[in-house]
């Protein structure tokens, strides 16, 4: 792995929380969907990161935590972070029952 795409896989989620409120002031939502939602901005480094949010009421930690792991899963093998594009997707109640293909069709359609 060149040391470019160690660079970009270990920051790929990786906000100060100045950088989470920029994001949030600069985000435009692009979809809104009964299972999450998603906001974008343009990157402020190099390359497109990605904040995903999920609140307790989505579920257990267990629950959380995997799909968290897809939609970052997603993000880097789909390489949608060379769009350079800042990305917030916040995962509501009925995003927990949405599988990887589903997670998969709705970020690559939206970014």
């Amino acid at each position: 792995m060149s040391k470019i795409m160690s660079k970009i896989s270990k920051n790929i989620s990786n906000f100060s929380s100045q950088e989470v409120r920029t994001l949030f002031r600069k985000a435009k939502r692009v979809l809104r969907h009964p299972g999450l939602d998603v906001l974008c901005a343009p990157a402020t480094l190099d390359f497109g990161r990605i904040l995903v949010v999920t609140s307790k009421k989505v579920g257990k930690a267990h629950k959380r935590n995997l799909i968290r792991r897809r939609i970052k899963s997603i993000f880097y093998e789909q390489e949608l972070y060379k769009k350079q594009i800042d990305t917030i997707v916040i995962i509501k109640k009925e995003g927990i029952n949405l599988d990887f293909q589903q997670l998969k069709d709705i970020l690559t359609g939206v970014l």
